[in-house]
């Protein structure tokens, strides 16, 4: 305050946030020999100018949210705030990314975030959505904050195989316990729900499946517990079901087609009335039989298929 006209200056930082006001008692004296004095109270109210941006902070957050969480489930609860007063200090806030969520308002400045649409973790795990604050100043300030929503995932993809139908071929005699076929399946689920087991279904070959061949339940081999033979199973069909361990459980089925591949283990065998071992069989010719004259036609046959035995004079 100067002291002879009375007039009152600022001499340092006024910021309204910290004092909206100032109350300034001013007392006045004469110069007489006998001085005189007077009071007053001055009050001093400081303007708010836009001088400060709002604020957002996270007040509770889920962990995650799970991929077939409904439209309108809460995510989290966000609060905005801002020091300003009267329109410096209305706020508004939104997202800005393209992204399956939305604000809502509660109460005053308290904002929720909730689901807006379908969720896929195995599209998308993990969302970084960028809110932005807004107040009324002029010119208007603004600050965003970047939460991130994790997508927790739920049992909602069966098992997959590469295949529907796959085929294999053995060749007969092969080694018992030898591997036949190694399936496997793919499951774009997480953790427990993507654990799968290996099992058969049925089979339309007349035979046990139990009898022939085995599957590891872990891991989809299969393996023969028996030799198999072309001329008595030429081929067979079984399914597989692969099922997950999620809650509840998925499964998915394949088909195999085993084709038992021939080989050529067996004799041809000359059919009757020459197929006696030893036997001496005799044909007449007559005398004046030129050369090609048809004698006797012997046959004969082999098991393996598709071979025509040849035969020849000795």
């Amino acid at each position: 305050m100067n002291k002879v006209t009375g007039e009152i200056t600022v001499k340092g930082t006024i910021d309204r946030e910290e004092n909206a006001a100032f109350e300034l008692h001013v007392q006045a004296k004469d110069r007489s020999a006998s001085p005189r004095t007077t009071h007053c109270k001055v009050l001093v109210e400081v303007i708010d100018v836009n001088d400060n941006a709002p604020a957002i902070s996270v007040t509770s957050m889920m962990n995650a949210v799970r991929e077939d969480a409904r439209s309108g489930t809460a995510v989290g609860l966000i609060t905005v705030s801002d020091k300003d007063g009267g329109v410096n200090g209305k706020v508004h806030c939104k997202i800005v990314d393209s992204v399956p969520f939305k604000l809502l308002s509660s109460y005053k400045n308290y904002y929720s975030l909730v689901v807006d649409g379908s969720l896929d973790r195995e599209t998308t795990s993990q969302y970084n959505v960028t809110v932005i604050a807004t107040d009324e100043g002029i010119p208007p300030l603004s600050s965003n904050s970047v939460i991130s929503v994790y997508v927790a995932d739920v049992n909602d993809n069966a098992p997959r195989f590469s295949e529907t139908i796959f085929n294999v071929y053995l060749k007969e005699n092969s080694p018992v316990g030898g591997l036949i076929a190694s399936l496997t399946a793919h499951d774009p689920d997480m953790n427990e729900n993507t654990q799968m087991s290996y099992s058969f279904l049925e089979g339309n070959n007349g035979k046990s499946l139990s009898t022939m061949i085995n599957i590891n339940s872990l891991t989809g081999e299969i393996y023969s517990i028996q030799s198999f033979n072309f001329e008595d199973v030429n081929t067979f069909q079984f399914h597989v079901q692969a099922t997950d361990s999620g809650v509840p459980p998925l499964s998915t089925n394949v088909t195999v087609n085993v084709f038992i591949l021939d080989e050529n283990d067996n004799s041809p065998v000359i059919l009757p009335p020459y197929s006696d071992h030893g036997a001496v069989n005799s044909e007449n010719v007559p005398y004046s039989a030129e050369a090609g004259y048809f004698v006797t036609k012997i046959r004969a046959v082999d098991a393996d298929c598709r071979r025509l035995p040849t035969c020849f004079l000795d």
